[in-house]
């Protein structure tokens, strides 16, 4: 389990992080396991990627920092109890 990731959740905290070789801006609204295993985050993308609220498996992410930046309400298509995990490890 990632403790910045939960950490991020619980304090709702913006996350600068690297994936598939980009910056992204995120905001993380759920953390978890798969149904397939992997570890997941579900995110609402600020900068950096086309998709508003994807899946990113945290094997593939890579730079993470939390942000000295709050928000303060999930991504508009945020449901809790995530359906693609098994096992949440936190959410908002």
């Amino acid at each position: 389990m990632n403790e910045l990731v939960v950490d991020a959740i619980h304090r709702k905290l913006r996350m600068s992080v690297t994936y598939h070789g980009a910056m992204r801006i995120i905001e993380p609204q759920c953390y978890g396991i798969a149904h397939t295993g992997n570890e997941l985050v579900r995110v609402h993308q600020i900068r950096g990627g086309s998709q508003r609220e994807p899946l990113f498996n945290l094997e593939k992410m890579t730079d993470i920092t939390l942000l000295d930046e709050h928000f303060t309400q999930p991504g508009p298509n945020y449901k809790k109890n995530d359906s693609a995990m098994k096992i949440i490890f936190a959410q908002l």
